[in-house]
């Protein structure tokens, strides 16, 4: 008798722990992807402190604007890489009015951030659009630059631009366009 009930309780003991295990881990990715959910906020702006380099890239379409610096700058002064991070986590949400702009998309920047202690470049991006609506994405909430005169100064003088700005970022449409 007492062979039999070891048959039976062990198995059924074990099928009981799986089960619970099973709806312990199920819960927690319930309440994580929960937490994520009621949360949103952008990863980038959860790890300012350990920004430690930063690549802007410049999209321009065709040759009808003139830049004094060039296509791609990487910046390796940290304290100026987490500066552009804090700020661009610190500007106001867009409206949700925000209108269709063609114009946002003739010039653009994509900026990847380097986090401290993660492999490459962390992957964390956000992309800027000083034309136009003056439009941040890649945070979650698109953001806006238009109330913000001096983001684009800090992306510049990250960049080590000596006339850094908005007009410097956006550049100079070429003579005869």
């Amino acid at each position: 008798m007492k062979a039999w009930r070891i048959d039976v309780v062990v198995p059924v003991a074990l099928a009981a722990a799986l089960l619970l295990s099973a709806s312990a881990s199920a819960s927690s990715k319930v309440s994580g992807a929960t937490s994520r959910a009621v949360s949103r906020t952008a990863y980038l702006c959860t790890v300012v402190p350990e920004v430690d380099r930063l690549i802007v890239t410049r999209k321009a379409l065709g040759d009808r604007f003139f830049f004094t610096f060039p296509t791609v700058v990487t910046v390796t002064n940290a304290a100026a890489a987490r500066a552009v991070a804090a700020s661009a986590c610190a500007l106001p949400v867009a409206p949700k009015s925000l209108p269709t702009c063609p114009a946002a998309f003739f010039v653009s920047y994509h900026l990847v951030f380097a986090v401290k202690g993660e492999k490459g470049m962390g992957g964390e991006a956000i992309n800027l659009h000083p034309t136009g609506c003056d439009s941040v994405t890649g945070l979650g909430t698109v953001r806006t630059t238009a109330v913000s005169t001096g983001f684009y100064w800090l992306v510049g003088s990250a960049m080590g631009l000596r006339n850094s700005g908005l007009r410097t970022i956006e550049g100079t449409l070429r003579n005869g366009d």
